[in-house]
Parts: structure tokens; sequence; C-alpha cells
């Protein structure tokens, strides 16, 4: 009879021990005696990390309520993207921390991307910004300066809309004065982007010589700085190449304005030696939210 007393003492004593379970972790194996129990081991929920020391830059122009289209994606994509980038463990940077990272040597999380707009369209005010605000998440628009002063095309955000995002982290850039076009090079009607090409003067029947064609960039590239300061109170210059075209005279006219950090639309990701910065199109139609982020846990395979 005491021996069953003690039996079913032991046998209670184990029930109030703890035992593993597979949603709370492994279980680190005890010796108490006669019984045998187990203590839970906490479980360390650390972000994947898929790429160090370097930076992917997502590439938007345009959104739009309801599907993608040709020239913009769907605001309901965008969100799930964004969504995305949290549950995946990406760490959203400003431009401010991405111009450190690249000129002064700056660190930057690991899985660090940066989100840009180009053009300066009114959906980044009205569809991109609330989302980014509900997210926390910093970025960047380049503005066509000329068509935000003189409210020319597609409707574009204004110089108030501007002022109010950046309180919330948002930052604003140039994507040239007036040089996102296509220029006539010669009689035929040839044409090249506007910012690369040696325009075709009609009136004096010739091409632009070099020298002309380098001033009429620089004239234009620091006018849009100048308009940027004025309005927006920017201190640092940055430009992204519409049409992501470049050349020498380009960068010539960059290194005489001091517009050390520049933006194409080739892919790729940044490291710190890349101040002619490489894009991902994350606007691609046709493209799921899932597969668009996924392609940024793939950067080694382009990165080499």
């Amino acid at each position: 009879m005491i021996s069953l007393v003690i039996l079913v003492s032991i046998i209670l004593a184990a029930c109030n021990k703890e035992v593993p379970t597979h949603a709370e972790g492994k279980a680190t194996k005890l010796e108490t005696g006669a019984v045998t129990v187990y203590k839970k081991k906490a479980i360390s929920k650390k972000s994947k990390v898929y790429y160090k020391d370097r930076v992917a830059v997502l590439m938007y122009h345009d959104l739009v309520k309801g599907k993608t289209t040709k020239k913009a994606l769907s605001a309901e994509v965008f969100k799930k993207q964004m969504e995305l980038l949290k549950t995946s463990g990406f760490r959203v940077i400003g431009m401010k921390e991405y111009s450190d990272f690249v000129l002064k040597g700056g660190k930057v999380p690991d899985n660090a991307v940066l989100i840009t707009f180009d053009d300066g369209y009114e959906s980044f005010y009205k569809l991109a910004y609330p989302v980014l605000k509900e997210y926390g998440y910093p970025a960047t628009a380049f503005l066509i300066v000329r068509s935000i002063d003189e409210r020319i095309g597609v409707p574009k955000m204004t110089w108030d809309q501007m002022r109010e995002m950046q309180k919330d982290g948002m930052t604003f850039y140039s994507h040239t004065y007036d040089s996102h076009a296509y220029a006539d090079v010669n009689e035929r009607g040839k044409s090249k982007p506007a910012l690369t090409a040696r325009k075709y003067l009609i009136n004096k029947k010739r091409q632009e010589t070099k020298e002309e064609a380098r001033q009429r960039i620089i004239d234009d590239l620091k006018k849009a700085e100048e308009r940027l300061k004025e309005e927006l109170g920017n201190t640092d210059s940055i430009l992204c190449f519409p049409y992501g075209a470049y050349n020498d005279t380009v960068m010539e006219a960059l290194k005489s304005l001091d517009i050390q950090i520049s933006f194409t639309i080739e892919k790729g990701v940044n490291s710190r030696s890349d101040a002619k910065g490489f894009r991902i199109n994350a606007a691609k139609v046709g493209m799921d939210p899932e597969t668009t982020i996924g392609q940024l846990k793939k950067i080694k395979a382009y990165t080499g």
C-alpha cells in the first residue's frame, strides 16, 4: 500500500513538469532521479540575412487604383510589397543613410532597401505616401522640376504637398529641370535622350557643339538644384538620369556641380563604390508582389 502511494506521488510530480511542444521549441532533457523531465528552450527569432553592406534600391513611377497598367502599378500591389518587405526582414532606409553609406563610410542594416519614385506624379502623395507612413518607411521622389513649377502633363505633386511629406521622412531630388524628353539630333528627326544628346538646332541648321551641349546640361541641372533648394531647403544634390541615360559629358557636368550621387535604371545592388547607383524595377506588369520582393532574397545571384 505504501509503495502504491509513493508511485502515485511520483506520477503526479512528473505531470506538473513542463513537457516539450513543437510550437514552443526544442526541449532540454533533465534527469531527476527516477523520472526524466524536459525544460523548454526559447527559440531566437532572428530575421534571415540575404545580404550585408549593400543596398537594394527599388524603382517605381506612377501608382493607380485598381489593376496595374503599362504605365502605373496597382496601389494594392504596392501596399502588399511594402508588407512583404516588413515580414521578410528587410530594413527600409532613407536617402541620408544611403548617401552616408556611399560617401562617408556609414553603416547600413542587413537587408537594406531604399525606395524611389521617378517623375513626381501626384499619385506619390495620394496613394504611396499613406502606405509609406503606415509602415514608417521613408522614400525618395525624383522630380522633373519644370513640370512641378508649370503644372505640365500628367498631374504632379505640389511643393506644399512635398513640404508636408518631408515631415514624415520623404525626400525629393532632381530628375532634371527640363531634360526628361527625347531631342532631335539631326535634320531627319533621329532622336536621343536630351541629357545625352547634341541637339539639332533648327534655326542654325546644325547640331550643337560638344561645349554647347555641356553648357546646356549644366544650366538645366543647376536650375533644378536651385529650385529644390528654394522650395524644399535641400542642402545636398542627387540626380536620377532620365531613361537611365548618361555619358562622359553628363558625368563631367555632375562633377562641376558637385552632384556626387546618381541613379540609373540598370539592374543591380549597390555597394559603397556605387555612387552611380543601380536599381531594381519593382513595378513590372504581371509580376506578383511575392515574386518582386523575392528578387531581393536572391541578390547574390546578380551581385557576384
